[in-house]
């Protein structure tokens, strides 16, 4: 198994993460909500002074890069929202490269990245059918809520 960094991309980076939006396979976990999602480069520069080149704290994002390959292979990210009080985050890891363990390592490098940067708390809102929410149990979240469409779950840092 390949070990994983964080990696602060580059504006021309993300290239990269248009490839995991619009890719129908690794954005199935989202077909509730539209499955893949569009992201032209026109809207990369605005995306990533509020995402990447955030001070404030309420945004943070980085590539999950395998040094070893030179391969970008997901992305992890949080950021405060309101609906939830809380800091929600996010793990996405390319279809191509699942069930290699990048999932979870990507979500221990986020938690680690986030208690660094002062946050108490995580959150994640994962759709009921999604498998994910097993990973995020066996990470130690639990069950805040649940809903007709989501699993709320919840790991203080």
């Amino acid at each position: 198994m390949y070990e994983i960094i964080l990696h602060r991309p580059s504006l021309d980076e993300l290239s990269f993460r248009r490839s995991l939006l619009e890719d129908p396979e690794t954005m199935a976990y989202n077909h509730a909500y539209g499955g893949a999602i569009s992201f032209p480069k026109e809207r990369w520069a605005d995306w990533y002074a509020r995402w990447v080149g955030d001070e404030s704290g309420t945004r943070f994002y980085r590539g999950l890069l395998c040094p070893e390959t030179g391969k970008l292979v997901g992305e992890v990210a949080y950021h405060f929202d309101s609906e939830f009080g809380g800091y929600v985050c996010d793990v996405l890891v390319s279809a191509g490269e699942r069930g290699q363990g990048f999932g979870r390592q990507g979500l221990a490098l986020l938690c680690a990245a986030a208690k660094e940067n002062g946050v108490k708390r995580l959150m994640d809102n994962i759709a009921l059918d999604n498998p994910s929410v097993e990973l995020f149990r066996q990470m130690g979240f639990r069950e805040r809520l649940r809903t007709d469409e989501y699993i709320l779950v919840e790991k203080d840092l």
